[in-house]
């Protein structure tokens, strides 16, 4: 499973600048306080950029902490008992499939969180905190997926949500190998760096050029693959201006 953005659930969620990401998250904790869990952003919202704006945010809470909470007996069970906990604390929730979202209020605004109950969250979020270039058209997905392949071809299977397995004779996951994200990249790269895993940008000038052309062609051609649609930079803002200057 790779991490997507998803659509908003609540009809007065709007996108959020970067610059919100601190007031966001700590709504979110401050209503946690006390439980022990504490939600982690990832993907976009773990490197946030101001000028930029995304429709929602994904944040990861560590399965372990919300089971041990609610003393709950499965994952489901977890993420029901944190729904109806964080909507006790007078914020609108929902759930669709693993997520809970959150609407989260911010001056006069609001904006979805969705929160992904995951096991071993704070290693895991690693694998969804990105190094994407500025004025990239590559997102967090393109890079799992390129991780996905390089895996394969070396006979393992990259988890986004575990780590790397190794594979049985028949292709299936096997034993559980590393989530240390420097040995991932010596395996898959052959640099033992984990920066090199940090956008497609990276993992590309870390592989001989005729690899890393075939690489990137097999991700184009995968019905996964997603990149920015550079009309959606808002108007007036500071990345829409760099993006004017470099087409002159």
């Amino acid at each position: 499973m790779i991490l997507n953005e998803g659509g908003n659930v609540f009809a007065d969620a709007t996108p959020f600048d970067h610059k919100d990401v601190p007031a966001i998250l700590k709504t979110v904790n401050t209503a946690l306080q006390g439980t022990g869990i504490t939600v982690i952003p990832v993907g976009s919202a773990a490197t946030p950029k101001h000028g930029h704006q995304s429709g929602d945010m994904d944040v990861l809470a560590d399965e372990a902490a919300v089971m041990n909470y609610f003393g709950a007996k499965d994952a489901k069970t977890a993420r029901k008992a944190l729904n109806d906990y964080i909507a006790g604390k007078g914020l609108a929730t929902a759930q669709t499939g693993i997520n809970v979202h959150v609407n989260v209020p911010v001056g006069q605004e609001h904006h979805q969180v969705d929160i992904m109950v995951t096991a071993n969250a704070p290693q895991i979020a690693k694998f969804h905190t990105h190094n994407i270039p500025q004025g990239s058209p590559y997102k967090g997905v393109n890079k799992q997926l390129l991780m996905a392949f390089l895996a394969k071809d070396k006979g393992y299977m990259w988890s986004a949500w575990q780590g790397l397995f190794a594979r049985d004779g028949l292709g299936k996951k096997s034993d559980f190998v590393t989530d240390d994200l420097a040995k991932i990249a010596e395996i898959l790269t052959g640099k033992a760096d984990p920066n090199v895993l940090g956008s497609v940008e990276s993992i590309l000038a870390a592989l001989p050029q005729q690899q890393a052309a075939d690489l990137l062609a097999r991700g184009k051609a995968d019905p996964n693959w997603k990149e920015v649609k550079q009309e959606s930079i808002r108007v007036g803002t500071n990345e829409w201006f760099r993006n004017m200057l470099n087409r002159l």
